[in-house]
C-alpha cells in the first residue's frame, strides 16, 4: 500500500498550510504534521447559526475545518430545485428520511470530477440545464458548496451514484494537445511571468466568493499525462482547492467509516489511470476519479495530484 492509506486527517493541517504557501512554486515544501480532531456532529437538528464549515449528512451538521456554503445559505446552490429531482439511494428507498447510520451503511466512495466549466457558478447552471446533480462544488478560491444532503443520490457518475458522494472541482479540464485552444484563452502569464487564470470578459458574474481573488495553478505550466491511454494536457488546480479538498476528504472519511483513505493504485503505489473493471470497482472503498468509473471520462485529469489529499508534500504528482 502507498502512504495514501494512512488514517484520515493525520496530515490534513500540514497539507493545507503548505499548499496555501505554494502558489506559484513547484518544489516540495517540508512541514510538520499536526493531528486533526475527529469530526463530531454539531447538532442533531439544524442549529440556529451555522459555523460556516459544516456539511450536512442525514440532517446532521459536521465540521470540516474549511469554508462550506450549503444550499440553505444565501449564495448557496440548491440542488433540490425541480429541474434535477432527487432519487433515493438503493438500500434507502422506502425510508422518507434515512438516519445517519443508514446512510453510513450505503456510502463508501467519493468521486472526483473536474467541472469543465472553470467556475462553480457556471457548473451549477450547466448541471441544472442537463438535469444532473452533484453533492459538492469546489470553486477556484477553495470555497465548497454543498447542494444536497449526502443521504440523497446525486446523478453524477452512473453506476457509482448509489454508493458515492460526488464533487465537481472548478477546472477547464484536460484536452488533446491540438484541442487546447480554450486553455490558451483562460490561462495567461502575468507581468511577473506567472501563470494566472484570466476569466474571459464575456463572463460578467464569476460567482467567486473571495473578493479580489487571483487563481493560480499549483504548477504553472501545462501538465501532460495520459488517461484511458489518451495523451492529454491540463492546467493544475489551485492550492486553495487542494487545501479545501483535503479537509473535506478527511471529514468524509471520518463520517463514513466504510470509505477508506485510498485511491486506485498499482502495487508500486502509482495511480491507475483508467476505468476499473466492474469487479474492481465493486470492491473499492475510497476516493475515485470519474475516469475510474466510466471509460469515456477523463476527469479529474492528468494534472490532479492524488497524494495531496493524504500526504504533506505538495508537488509529488500522481
Amino acid at each position: 500500500m502507498c502512504r495514501a492509506a494512512r488514517a484520515w486527517g493525520i496530515r490534513v493541517a500540514a497539507v493545507s498550510a503548505a499548499l496555501l504557501a505554494l502558489a506559484g512554486c513547484q518544489g516540495p515544501v517540508a512541514t510538520s504534521a499536526k493531528p486533526v480532531a475527529p469530526v463530531t456532529p454539531v447538532a442533531k437538528t439544524k442549529p440556529a447559526a451555522s459555523l460556516g464549515d459544516e456539511i450536512i449528512v442525514a440532517g446532521q451538521r459536521f465540521s470540516t475545518g474549511t469554508r462550506v456554503v450549503t444550499w440553505l445559505e444565501p449564495g448557496g446552490y440548491n440542488g433540490y430545485r425541480p429541474s434535477a429531482p432527487t432519487v433515493p439511494r438503493t438500500g434507502l428507498a422506502g425510508a422518507k428520511l434515512p438516519d445517519l447510520a443508514a446512510v453510513q451503511r450505503v456510502v463508501d466512495q467519493f468521486v472526483l470530477h473536474y467541472d469543465g466549466c472553470g467556475l462553480s457558478r457556471i457548473c451549477f447552471t450547466t448541471l441544472q440545464e442537463r438535469k444532473l446533480s452533484v453533492h459538492f462544488l469546489l470553486d477556484v478560491d477553495g470555497t465548497i458548496y454543498q447542494t444536497l444532503d449526502l443521504r440523497e443520490r446525486a446523478l453524477h457518475a452512473t453506476v457509482a451514484n448509489d454508493r458515492s458522494i460526488g464533487i465537481e472541482i472548478a477546472n477547464l479540464g484536460a484536452y488533446p494537445e491540438k484541442e487546447k485552444k480554450l486553455l490558451d484563452e483562460w490561462y495567461q502569464r502575468d507581468a511577473n511571468g506567472r501563470t494566472v487564470l484570466k476569466i474571459p470578459a464575456r463572463i460578467r458574474e464569476t460567482g467567486i466568493r473571495t473578493p479580489g481573488f487571483v487563481a493560480r495553478p499549483v504548477r504553472p505550466g501545462l501538465v501532460r499525462g495520459s488517461i484511458q491511454g489518451q495523451p492529454l494536457v491540463q492546467y493544475d488546480f489551485t492550492p486553495e482547492q487542494y487545501a479545501a479538498l483535503a479537509k473535506l476528504t478527511a471529514a468524509l472519511g471520518r463520517v463514513f467509516p466504510k470509505m477508506k483513505a485510498d485511491y486506485p493504485h498499482n502495487r508500486d503505489g502509482r495511480l491507475i489511470p483508467q476505468a476499473l473493471s466492474p469487479g474492481k470497482l465493486g470492491e473499492f472503498h475510497g476516493v475515485l476519479g470519474h475516469f475510474h468509473v466510466q471509460a469515456n471520462k477523463m476527469d479529474p485529469g492528468p494534472a490532479f495530484q492524488w497524494r495531496l489529499l493524504f500526504e504533506e508534500r505538495p508537488g509529488a504528482g500522481p
